[in-house]
């Protein structure tokens, strides 16, 4: 709060992230972007593969099938596959923004800005929204998908800060994010003023 800057916080919300990731496209990232081949790559294929499920409802049961997606959820090595899959989330970011932070399939954006003239925060909220865009894009290429619905937008900065900003949205889609006054991140609830609570 010295340095007299406001902060845009967008929490994206991942939909399914982990049950949508292609398999075909992990294994190829694995070899080309970590290296990961021979043995260790078909180990990573034995382990993705041949894995099936069915559907069970009032004692009834669907035949089964084949998964071609998805990582094994409440292993370490699923978190690890996932993070691998995702990664090319934080190339894209840095194209646009200082930084991100995400955990698993929760994704903050944030930027920060100096709120003495429209024009820093018209270009904070056109970063964000051309970094939002081009994530957008790489998401349905490798079949993931954000939840527009869920995904939040917070103002944070000090009340004589917040005072001197217009009044703002972020585009994610079709979708027109307005700011929410507190959100709840990572367990903790944080209030646009710079309150945790």
């Amino acid at each position: 709060m010295n340095s007299q800057r406001v902060t845009l916080l967008v929490l994206l919300d991942l939909s399914s992230a982990f049950d949508t990731v292609d398999h075909v496209i992990l294994l190829k990232r694995l070899n080309t972007d970590f290296g990961i081949h021979g043995t260790v790559l078909d180990w990573y294929r034995s382990y993705l593969s041949g894995r099936s499920q069915h559907i069970s409802l009032n004692g009834a049961k669907s035949d089964s099938f084949d998964l071609k997606c998805g990582v094994p959820q409440g292993s370490c090595l699923g978190l690890l596959l996932f993070i691998m899959y995702a990664s090319k989330l934080f190339e894209i970011v840095r194209t646009h923004l200082p930084d991100a932070h995400g955990f698993a399939d929760d994704t903050q954006l944030y930027l920060s800005f100096k709120p003495d003239s429209s024009m820093n925060q018209a270009a904070a909220v056109c970063a964000m929204e051309n970094c939002i865009a081009e994530l957008r894009q790489w998401m349905l290429q490798d079949k993931l998908m954000t939840n527009d619905d869920k995904t939040e937008f917070l103002i944070i900065g000090s009340r004589q800060q917040l005072e001197k900003i217009d009044q703002c949205y972020i585009r994610v889609g079709e979708a027109n994010v307005q700011p929410v006054t507190s959100t709840r991140n990572l367990g903790s609830w944080l209030i646009y003023r710079c309150q945790f609570m």
